[in-house]
């Protein structure tokens, strides 16, 4: 299948802000007091999201953690870029089992910036994500990439580049 047809069968949207595209496939009805804000949340969340060749995730934090999950397609590339575990950053690569170097799922840490595309030679990537406390387009925050790059100047081609 290509990417066209992933996002037909899916039924994905253009993902504002961050770019891509997804689908909300879970929001659960109970909420909570998110612990970082609390601000009211949905107890947990769940999307699919797919990019193609060319496009990227763009940087961003997000107040709780996001799991990935590896769905299909190319390879994806996320950096991961936590002052608290990582401060030099780390990329990751979500792919399928026997790819080199390539896990099936990670978590991003709650308020890391993270960013992602897909691998060099791929036309596309599917990765499913899962939060709880649940997503909030609100809580979605663009870092400054300057200051990043600055900082994390090991990375800065690359954040540059998920600007």
């Amino acid at each position: 299948m290509n990417a066209e047809e992933v996002i037909k069968l899916l039924d994905l949207k253009p993902l504002p802000g961050e770019g891509g595209w997804f689908r909300e496939t879970w929001c659960s009805e109970a909420t909570v007091s998110h612990p970082v804000h609390g601000k009211s949340r949905p107890l947990g969340t769940c999307i699919l999201y797919l990019l193609r060749r060319g496009e990227c995730s763009k940087l961003h934090r997000l107040p709780g953690p996001e799991v990935y999950f590896f769905q299909g397609g190319a390879p994806l590339e996320l950096l991961i870029l936590d002052e608290v575990g990582f401060e030099a950053g780390r990329r990751v690569v979500l792919g399928p089992i026997g790819h080199p170097g390539a896990v099936q799922q990670v978590v991003v840490p709650g308020g890391a910036v993270q960013g992602s595309r897909v691998a060099e030679g791929g036309a596309w990537s599917l990765v499913g994500t899962a939060m709880a406390p649940g997503f909030d387009f609100a809580d979605w925050n663009r870092p400054d990439t300057r200051e990043l790059a600055c900082r994390y100047s090991d990375w800065a081609e690359w954040i540059r580049q998920l600007a």
